[in-house]
């Protein structure tokens, strides 16, 4: 557990959508050091304003809680004045629950602030650290990446010495709805609960108005520096989407076929293959890119940065000309289907393959 105790406001708190919990003793919200958007790790003892997330090991108090114990507990006292029966109180008040749990939204200037940190670029730390990882500044001024000085990014209780590179989640028609900050430096020297921090709020893609425009395959990343190693290397249209969890069919309907380029670890081989069947079941052709592409690195940006990143994609995968595309694991059940329904439905083999395919598709949403 970190030795350091760090502090929230009642805002931030709200921010981080707590729920009450064990009896209306405790709140639990989304961690806001680590960027937990997943689950609620972060517990808040109401009474002492005291915090932890069981994830990442961080702790602290709510800060208007801790302002209220030092007005109550000052460090030097006069010898009392008053009765022994009179005892100073034990804790201070309890934090009172929020009013609401609806997620809370970035902040209004966050167009003009992202502008601030585009300007700062050119020149600073966050240059430096775009350099060390393989990226030109200019390929980072065109997709819209910044740097915040320290004391300069707007989640203060994330605040990082050396400044944070920073990211803008975008929808596809290009509008900017949050902001990622990738603190600079070396790996080793910035603690992993401060390397990465997205404000609160709604999240989007990097990179995202390309879902619009173009006809050619879309590469999926995970994160921004995967994505922007793909567009240094020459792939035009690319997008991160923030970790596995954050991909939106309802983005993709005009996109016709996916590259998933997904870390080359356990959990990123799972999920894009997870993706991957979706994808295939929306009529989507899918080429997933092999781990030996990686060339013995965990991530695209790290086989960049290594010189070993050797992209020769497999064909899509697909179930032929006579239908949409369907990944492998589908294809025998897709198969079984329209053999069941022409010979037992009495279908021609067409009307049969294209009953079978609606039968593959996933329900819709209740």
């Amino acid at each position: 557990m970190s030795q350091t105790p760090m502090t929230l406001s009642e805002a931030e708190l709200l921010a981080c959508q707590p729920v009450v919990g064990e009896g209306g003793r405790v709140l639990r919200a989304f961690c806001p050091f680590h960027g937990s958007d997943h689950q609620r790790s972060l517990r808040i003892t109401l009474t002492t304003g005291r915090f932890v997330c069981f994830a990442c090991g961080v702790w602290g108090y709510i800060e208007e809680a801790r302002q209220r114990w030092r007005e109550t507990h000052p460090r030097i006292r006069k010898a009392p004045q008053r009765s022994h029966r009179q005892a100073f109180p034990r804790q201070p008040p309890p934090v009172s629950p929020p009013a609401t749990s609806s997620a809370p939204r970035p902040p209004a200037d966050l167009v003009a602030c992202l502008a601030t940190f585009q300007a700062a670029l050119p020149g600073s730390r966050g240059e430096a650290y775009l350099q060390s990882r393989g990226i030109p500044l200019a390929l980072a001024q065109q997709t819209g990446i910044g740097y915040a000085p320290p004391g300069t990014w707007p989640h203060r209780q994330r605040d990082w010495k050396w400044g944070r590179l920073v990211v803008p989640h975008t929808t596809p028609e290009g509008n900017v709805v949050n902001l990622y900050g990738r603190a600079v430096g070396p790996a080793e020297q910035i603690p992993k609960a401060l390397r990465h921090d997205h404000l609160p709020g709604e999240k989007g893609y990097f990179n995202t108005p390309v879902l619009r425009m173009g006809s050619e395959p879309v590469w999926v990343c995970e994160g921004a520096f995967d994505a922007l190693a793909l567009l240094a290397a020459g792939y035009a249209r690319v997008i991160a989407i923030f970790g596995v969890h954050g991909w939106r069919w309802e983005w993709a309907r005009e996109v016709s076929q996916v590259i998933f380029a997904f870390d080359a670890d356990t959990t990123g081989q799972h999920h894009w293959r997870l993706l991957a069947r979706q994808a295939a079941l929306r009529g989507k052709r899918v080429v997933m890119l092999p781990p030996t592409a990686y060339g013995g690195e965990k991530d695209i940006n790290a086989a960049w940065m290594a010189g070993v990143l050797q992209i020769d994609l497999p064909p899509p995968e697909g179930m032929g000309p006579a239908g949409p595309a369907l990944a492998n694991d589908l294809q025998d059940l897709w198969e079984e289907r329209a053999a069941i329904m022409e010979w037992d439905g009495g279908l021609a083999r067409g009307h049969a393959e294209a009953a079978a395919w609606q039968r593959c598709q996933p329900a819709p949403p209740p």
